[in-house]
């Protein structure tokens, strides 16, 4: 997480982005980084005692030992890897600054990606 953390900061400080603002820039980057860094977290604390919670494990359902707390809440591999940082700071940054974000993203996943949970962006 730390590397996401610092490619964040690159990004949001980048002069196509960075409008000389700091606290916009920082505010942005809570407001990306800790719904992601939560969720990883829960599911590597979850993962401790049950190794189906795994991050990678969304595609081993059909194995007699496969069960997990919430299915609709547990993190995927397909959702870490698809992720798209720069367009998850260009929506929050649009937003902030009461513009029009048009690109098919929703915080950095696309929309329309159905996940192995049975969730898919956007719905």
């Amino acid at each position: 997480m730390a590397i996401e953390d610092a490619a964040a900061l690159g990004i949001l400080f980048d002069r196509r982005y960075f409008r000389g603002d700091i606290d916009e820039a920082l505010a942005v980057y809570d407001q990306i980084r800790l719904p992601r860094t939560t969720r990883v977290q829960a599911a590597a604390a979850k993962a401790a005692y049950n190794i189906n919670e795994r991050i990678g494990f969304s595609a081993n359902k059909n194995i007699a030992t496969y069960k997990v707390e919430d299915e609709k809440k547990k993190l995927t591999v397909e959702e870490m890897n698809t992720y798209d940082m720069y367009r998850d700071i260009e929506q929050k940054l649009a937003a902030r600054r009461g513009e029009t974000y048009k690109d098919k993203f929703l915080d950095g996943l696309p929309i329309g990606l159905e996940l192995p949970n049975g969730l898919v962006v956007g719905s």
